[in-house]
C-alpha cells in the first residue's frame, strides 16, 4: 500500500518540485531582464535630461550672441567700454554666468571679465587663459559648425558645451559664436568672434543631478572606476580630460517586490494555484512601477523644470497636430521688465515671477491651445482653429493680464510683454519657419512700445 501510495504521490510531488522550480527560475530571469531594463532607460533619460538642460542654458546665450550690434562693437571695430557694459556686465548681471571671455577672429582673448563673488574659487582664480585653454576643444567644435552652409533669415545659434569637474567644484563650460541677426553688421572675414562663459554649478554635480532625477547614492567618478551593478551617465570632464560620468544604484523594482514577497511565495508554495496567482500579482506590480517610473522621466524630459510648461522639444510634434486640424496661430511673446525684477530682486524672485506668467498664459487661454516655455524669459503660444484678428485680440487680452501686478509671496512687480504673430497651415509652412516669422513680428513690437501686439501679414504689407 505504502509503495503504492508513493507510485501515485512521488510523481505529482516530484513534478509540483520541478513546475515550482521552473516557474522560479523563469521568474529570476524575468526579474533580471525587467531591472536590466529599467536600468538602462533610466540611464538614457537621465543623458537626455542633462543634455536638454545644457541646451536651454545654450539658448539663452543668444540675446547676446545672435546680434548685429555685437558683430559690431567685437569684430567691426572692437570697443571696449560696449563690451564691458553689454557683454561683462549684463550677461554676469542678467544671468548665472560668472565669467566672461571673448576670442577675436583669432581665437585671441580681446576681453574677460569675472564676478568678484567667485574670483577666489579654485577654478576661476587660475585666470582667464586657463579657462580659454580648457574651452579649446570647445572652440575648435565651434569653428567646424561655423563652416557649415547657413540658411538664410536669422540664423541658429552655433554653442558647445561640457561639464568641468576640479574636485568637488563643478563649472559649464559653453563656448558660443557671435552671430548677425538682421545683418546690419557682418564679421570683417570668415570666422566670427566667439563667447566662452563659466557658469558655477551650485553645490555638487551629484548633488544637483542626484536630487532633480530622484538618483540613489550619486557619485561622480572616473569611468573606469565605475562598478558594473551601478548604473551611468557621463555628465563631465576631469581635469586632466578623463571622461567623469555620474553613478548611481539603479533600481529594481522587480528584484524590490520579489524579495518582499518571498516569505509569502514560500509559504502558498505547496498551493500551486495560490502561488501562480501571487507571480502574477508580483510581474504585474513590477510592471506598473516600472511604466509608472518611466512616464515620470518621460515628463521631465518634455516639460520645463521651473513652470511645468512643455518645453521646445515638443513643439514639432504640437504644431503638427494643431497644423492638421486647421489653420493656426504661432505666437512669440517675451517679457518686458524681466531684467529688472531679476536685477532688483534676485534670481529666486525671478523664478516665482515665471511660474505666476505661466498660470496667466494658460488662464488666459483656451483648452485647445497650447503653451510652451522656450527658455529665459520667452514663451510661444499655438492658437489652433481661429483668425488672425482673434489671436490679435487674445494677445492683447494676455498682455493687458500679465500687465497687472504681480504679488508675490516678498514683494509686488510690475512687468509687460510683447507678442508677434505669424500664420500657419502646415503645408506651406513648417515650425522653424513659423516660429521665425513670428519672432520678426515680436523684435518689431518690441520696438513699438511695452505690450504690442504686431502680425507678421503687417510685415510684409
Amino acid at each position: 500500500m505504502r509503495f503504492v501510495r508513493f507510485k501515485l504521490v512521488g510523481p505529482t510531488i516530484i513534478g509540483v518540485a520541478v513546475l515550482i522550480a521552473g516557474m522560479a527560475a523563469t521568474s529570476y530571469f524575468a526579474v533580471g531582464q525587467l531591472d536590466a531594463e529599467t536600468r538602462r532607460r533610466q540611464e538614457m533619460l537621465v543623458e537626455r535630461n542633462v543634455s536638454i538642460w545644457i541646451s536651454e542654458v545654450e539658448f539663452s546665450l543668444t540675446a547676446w550672441t545672435v546680434w548685429d550690434e555685437a558683430i559690431a562693437n567685437l569684430d567691426n571695430e572692437f570697443d571696449r567700454a560696449w563690451t564691458d557694459r553689454n557683454i561683462g556686465a549684463s550677461l554676469i548681471g542678467t544671468s548665472r554666468t560668472r565669467g566672461a571671455i571673448v576670442l577675436d577672429a583669432t581665437d585671441k582673448i580681446i576681453y574677460s571679465k569675472t564676478d568678484e563673488t567667485v574670483q577666489g574659487l579654485p577654478y576661476f582664480v587660475r585666470g582667464p587663459a586657463a579657462i580659454a585653454k580648457d574651452a579649446a576643444e570647445l572652440v575648435k567644435g565651434v569653428r567646424i559648425r561655423e563652416q557649415e552652409p547657413k540658411q538664410a533669415g536669422i540664423p541658429q545659434p552655433i554653442a558647445v558645451s561640457r561639464i568641468m569637474v576640479i574636485g568637488e567644484e563643478s563649472v559649464l563650460l559653453s563656448a558660443s559664436l557671435f552671430q548677425p541677426d538682421f545683418g546690419t553688421s557682418k564679421p570683417k572675414g570668415p570666422r566670427g568672434p566667439i563667447l566662452i562663459t563659466a557658469m558655477p554649478i551650485a553645490g555638487t554635480v551629484q548633488g544637483v543631478f542626484g536630487k532633480r532625477f530622484d538618483l540613489d547614492d550619486a557619485r561622480i567618478e572616473p569611468l573606469r572606476e565605475v562598478s558594473s551593478d551601478r548604473a551611468r551617465a557621463a555628465v563631465a570632464v576631469g581635469p586632466q580630460g578623463e571622461v567623469e560620468v555620474i553613478s548611481w544604484r539603479p533600481p529594481t523594482p522587480a528584484s524590490d517586490i520579489l524579495r518582499q514577497s518571498f516569505p509569502l511565495i514560500v509559504t502558498v508554495s505547496l498551493v500551486l494555484i495560490i502561488g501562480s496567482y501571487l507571480m502574477i500579482r508580483t510581474s504585474h506590480s513590477a510592471a506598473q512601477s516600472l511604466l509608472g517610473r518611466e512616464r515620470q522621466m518621460r515628463h521631465a524630459a518634455t516639460h520645463d523644470f521651473l513652470t511645468g510648461l512643455p518645453n521646445r522639444f515638443l513643439l514639432e510634434l504640437e504644431f503638427a497636430a494643431c497644423t492638421s486640424a486647421a489653420v493656426t496661430q504661432v505666437i512669440c511673446l517675451d517679457l518686458d521688465g524681466f531684467k529688472g525684477v531679476n536685477d532688483r530682486h534676485g534670481h529666486a524672485v525671478g523664478d516665482e515671477l515665471l511660474q505666476v506668467v505661466a498660470e496667466r498664459l494658460r488662464s488666459g487661454t483656451r483648452g485647445s491651445d497650447r503653451v510652451f516655455r522656450l527658455g529665459g524669459d520667452e514663451f510661444a503660444i499655438f492658437m489652433p482653429g481661429i483668425s488672425t484678428e482673434e489671436a490679435r485680440e487674445a494677445c492683447q487680452r494676455l498682455a493687458a493680464s500679465l500687465a497687472a501686478k504681480f504679488k508675490l509671496p516678498t514683494c509686488e512687480v510690475s512687468i509687460g510683454a510683447s507678442f508677434g504673430i505669424s500664420q500657419a497651415d502646415g503645408t506651406s509652412t513648417n515650425c522653424d519657419a513659423a516660429l521665425k516669422a513670428a519672432d520678426a513680428a515680436l523684435y518689431q513690437a518690441k520696438a513699438i512700445k511695452r505690450g504690442s501686439v504686431v502680425v507678421n501679414d503687417d510685415l510684409l504689407s
